[in-house]
């Protein structure tokens, strides 16, 4: 349950992080103006964005930046679980792909890593993300069902079974958010809701898995860094995420969720990630299969609605809208501690 110690770190964090954000930001943003062409944005996208080729990209790094850098800090000063110490270090392998991806994209092809080499890439670190969740994480192997009262652990075989879902799971879930990232303050504004979500989720399991308390700190952590963010990304972003950072949140929610037994908590304080994901997965599957047919106007979803003539303010809105109501909802099935 809640703790007021607990609760007063978390939001200390928060403001920290949030302060070093906005700080960072204004130290970096005029040195990728000054040394990156910026991104340019899909010909084949909605032509309103056509305006926004050239905007610099390498925005994750003024938010990661903070994140690390105060995680070190209080490594030393707060007993902090190991899951939170790896869930943070998964984070810069991903965001270190996304590096390269962005690195390539803005300096050599705007194609950036080709699907290949993304996706082995993303693999290899998904299976050492799974492989550690399944086999060392700190807790265990174990699984907490909505509404429930005790730890279901993963033994035997089931440990392989599991770890297979796990790679898949870590992989689809780090892309989708990626795929979010198409919008200004989509994903920022979304992965903030979300992690005030998860906040409130793990609130109710202190006490009950040792990651806990460390989770809901680096949960408002993570937070306040993106809504220091929000600052440069909201419309007219000034500075794009850029895989760097979209693939680093991917990577991060969907651990935090795997590492606290709750992964089915993706499915409803992270609908929208699903959702977009999803939407990608079917329009390709259908369009192969009817041989050039479509479902959505344009994929990712964000698109569809952009296509349908909403300016993409509303769709930002719509969105947040929907991901609240399902991180609360993803609260409400996270409460069986407390009934």
């Amino acid at each position: 349950m809640f703790t007021l110690e607990g609760i007063i770190r978390s939001c200390v964090s928060a403001l920290i992080v949030f302060v070093m954000t906005v700080v960072c930001g204004r130290l970096l943003l005029p040195r990728i103006r000054a040394k990156s062409r910026g991104q340019q944005v899909r010909e084949d996208g909605p032509k309103t964005h056509l305006e926004k080729s050239g905007t610099p990209t390498f925005g994750g790094l003024f938010f990661l930046i903070p994140i690390v850098i105060f995680a070190v800090m209080t490594f030393f000063i707060q007993d902090y679980s190991r899951d939170v110490v790896v869930i943070i270090l998964f984070m810069i392998l991903f965001g270190g792909i996304g590096f390269i991806d962005d690195y390539i994209k803005v300096h050599v092809s705007k194609e950036g890593l080709n699907v290949g080499q993304k996706t082995l890439l993303l693999a290899i670190v998904s299976v050492a993300a799974s492989v550690y969740t399944v086999w060392f994480s700190e807790s265990g192997s174990f699984l907490l069902l909505p509404f429930a009262t005790k730890i279901v652990p993963i033994t035997g075989t089931w440990k392989f079974v599991y770890a297979i879902f796990m790679t898949l799971f870590i992989f689809y879930i780090s892309n989708s958010v990626n795929i979010t990232d198409g919008l200004d303050g989509l994903l920022s504004s979304l992965m903030a809701v979300a992690m005030i979500g998860l906040f409130f989720s793990f609130g109710f399991l202190t006490g009950v898995i040792e990651a806990a308390s460390g989770l809901m700190t680096l949960s408002l952590a993570i937070c306040g860094g993106l809504l220091g963010f929000l600052l440069y990304n909201r419309h007219p972003a000034r500075v794009f995420m850029g895989d760097t950072g979209s693939l680093a949140l991917g990577a991060g929610f969907a651990l935090m969720t795997c590492l606290s037994g709750m992964p089915w908590l993706v499915l409803l304080t992270g609908m929208v990630f699903v959702a977009e994901g999803l939407s990608v997965l079917i329009q390709v599957a259908y369009f192969k299969a009817t041989k050039g047919k479509r479902i959505f106007k344009m994929a990712p979803l964000h698109h569809h609605f952009e296509y349908m003539g909403w300016h993409e303010t509303k769709v930002v809105k719509r969105f947040v809208i929907v991901g609240t109501a399902g991180a609360l909802v993803g609260v409400f099935f996270s409460t069986g501690y407390i009934l």
